[in-house]
């Protein structure tokens, strides 16, 4: 049986909320291809696992991930390189994948830079925290390739096409209050609180009716690229779904017999319509 130190990653399970640990902190948690595949059965078995409602993507010790593992690219003909990278693109974007159609909320909780592959993977999360000394770089120019890790997808989308192109182009690097401003990250917590905040936003979304997350989620990722009228077709077709569930019928009685009032997820509409 292979030992915890000839694993990549770490599945860690507390109160419905399951993190997968990068630990090559030796390595800046750099992508290997073995990191890769770990992960990518990490997040199939999260997938049919009831008792997991949020998944936590994070790294161990300073860096969140340096992205692609440089020291595996063998040192060959251009054939052979390019064999390696076409691989290794495919464990990447199954991931990346993954993480965008899983029906669970996904938070990236960057605790220190994301370059790379690092930085596409914390855009396929639903959410991202980041710690007030983290920094995030494209890096792919620097190193001689094309971006990749979805970047051409995300970023147009969560920075707008100009940032993305000057992001790209320049190659500079965001500290944390910028990508804050940018709309990378959702926020950004000093060093001291990172944990606690991040532990007490994954139970809130953990604690929340995963099945209507997986809908929300569904319709953001299909949404932003769906004519308006299959839009709200999609979106009508899951509300028929969801009012099917077992969770509509219980959030029905409780709204009627007002029990709903005390509680976290209630939506006092006295005070939303003034009293009227």
């Amino acid at each position: 049986m292979s030992s915890n130190s000839d694993h990549h990653i770490r599945v860690e399970h507390t109160d419905g909320v399951a993190t997968i640990r990068f630990t090559r902190p030796s390595k800046h948690n750099a992508a290997s291809g073995q990191l890769l595949l770990e992960t990518l059965e990490a997040l199939y078995r999260l997938e049919s696992d009831d008792s997991v409602g949020a998944i936590v993507l994070t790294g161990e010790g300073a860096v969140f991930s340096a992205g692609f593992d440089l020291e595996e690219v063998p040192m060959g003909p251009a054939s052979e390189i390019q064999s390696h990278f076409r691989l290794k693109a495919l464990y990447y974007h199954a991931v990346i994948h993954m993480l965008a159609r899983i029906e669970k909320p996904t938070l990236a909780a960057i605790n220190g830079p994301a370059v790379g592959g690092g930085l596409g993977m914390s855009l396929a999360c639903d959410l991202a925290v980041c710690t007030d000394r983290a920094t995030f770089l494209p890096a792919w120019m620097s190193i001689g390739i094309a971006n990749d890790a979805s970047s051409s997808f995300y970023l147009p989308r969560i920075v707008g096409y100009r940032r993305a192109m000057e992001w790209l182009l320049t190659n500079r690097t965001l500290a944390a209050d910028e990508a804050y401003e940018w709309g990378v990250v959702n926020r950004v917590f000093s060093e001291a609180d990172f944990q606690s905040r991040v532990d007490e936003i994954a139970r809130q979304l953990a604690a929340a009716p995963t099945h209507l997350q997986g809908l929300v989620k569904n319709r953001i990722q299909e949404g932003s690229s769906e004519a308006l009228e299959s839009c709200t077709e999609h979106e009508v077709q899951n509300v028929i779904a969801s009012v099917g569930h077992p969770h509509f019928a219980e959030r029905l009685a409780m709204f009627r017999s007002k029990e709903m009032r005390s509680s976290a997820l209630a939506v006092d509409l006295d005070a939303v319509c003034g009293g009227q």
